[in-house]
């Protein structure tokens, strides 16, 4: 039930349909249609996550009227509270209220290589179309939130605190994080190199699920979620993508000897981004792009791991094992795409849209 001080703060007319959205981890959403069929998004911010929600609402507001000015993206307009507010602050919640956009719909995932090449090229347009606006005119809203030095040394704080029981059940991957630990080095080279790696404003959300399409021809109309957006390192949004869409099978799958990479998913990956970035990245980060995917694999390694090692204090879990599964998991997708890399560099595949 929604307060009524929330309907009351953002002008809502009576009577309201309300219907709340399954979709979404972090914020709670409902579809809101007034009596004149107008409809709206209202939304519910978690503040456990994103501890500043101002924050979120100008990046928003920037980006939104970058993109008019870029004749790029039309974002869904912000529906302000009756004194001119971006967000409503109730007693237990923070609120604020987008614009619908009818005749849309987001798929849950990316099923195919073609669908894999939209979305990166998606995201990546997203970002181009950003590269003429001082990436620190976006404010960090999840600091460290890529930062694989800073992931590392909260592994190594885990590890020295861990219980005996768990240092025991986790020795294969704690072994295996340290046999990958040159990825640390390289992503501090990275780090301390901007003119070489310079920061770019990256979604660090890129899912099909974070696309609206068209339904009369299935075009993209824009990007959305852009809760997550700040300035990042090349590495991010395609190592992401890469790390979700290219394995055959989920990260909480426990049977790592099922698990492969879809070659084909990740050329689409590569070649999307890449259609949209390349006059953007410099040439040291062309030279670099297959680094991406394993930097954010290892990351999301350490960080399973870690929660375990921590006594499963982050993590939502179903089972006592499944983080070291998780991290089972992404340490050997880390595996298949050094492997594939490789052999890749060999065979100079290179992937052609549908």
């Amino acid at each position: 039930m929604i307060e009524s001080s929330v309907k009351e703060a953002f002008n809502f007319p009576e009577p309201l349909e309300m219907e709340k959205l399954s979709t979404g981890l972090i914020n709670h959403t409902y579809k809101t249609t007034f009596p004149d069929g107008q409809v709206f998004l209202l939304q519910s911010i978690n503040t456990k996550v994103f501890d500043d929600p101002d924050k979120l609402q100008r990046n928003y507001l920037k980006i939104q009227r970058h993109f008019l000015q870029e004749n790029a993206y039309r974002l869904p307009g912000i529906l302000k509270t009756h004194d001119g507010g971006l967000l409503f602050k109730g007693p237990d919640h923070v609120w604020r209220c987008f614009e619908y956009i009818l005749d849309t719909y987001s798929p849950v995932v990316s099923s195919t290589p073609d669908q894999a090449y939209l979305v990166s090229a998606c995201f990546g347009n997203f970002s181009a179309k950003l590269d003429n606006m001082d990436p620190l005119n976006i404010q960090t809203v999840l600091p460290g939130f890529h930062d694989l030095g800073l992931r590392f040394i909260q592994f190594t704080d885990a590890l020295a605190g861990a219980s005996d029981t768990r240092k025991k059940a986790a020795a294969d991957l704690i072994k295996k994080a340290a046999d990958h630990e040159a990825l640390v080095g390289f992503f501090a080279k990275v780090q301390s190199s901007p003119r070489l790696f310079p920061l770019h404003i990256l979604h660090h959300d890129c899912k099909i699920a974070n696309i609206l399409f068209k339904n009369e021809d299935d075009k993209i109309y824009c990007p959305i979620d852009l809760d997550t957006t700040q300035p990042g390192l090349f590495i991010s949004d395609i190592g992401d993508m890469i790390r979700s869409m290219v394995p055959n099978l989920p990260e909480d799958h426990q049977d790592v000897k099922d698990l492969d990479i879809r070659g084909d998913f990740y050329e689409a990956i590569k070649a999307g981004y890449l259609e949209s970035m390349h006059a953007y990245l410099s040439s040291e980060e062309l030279a670099q792009i297959d680094m991406s995917g394993k930097l954010i694999v290892y990351m999301q390694a350490l960080r399973f791991l870690t929660d375990y090692l921590n006594d499963d204090i982050y993590y939502q879990i179903s089972y006592s094992e499944q983080n070291l599964d998780r991290a089972a998991n992404q340490f050997r997708l880390l595996e298949l795409i050094i492997d594939y890399v490789e052999g890749q560099s060999q065979r100079a595949k290179i992937y052609v849209p549908g």
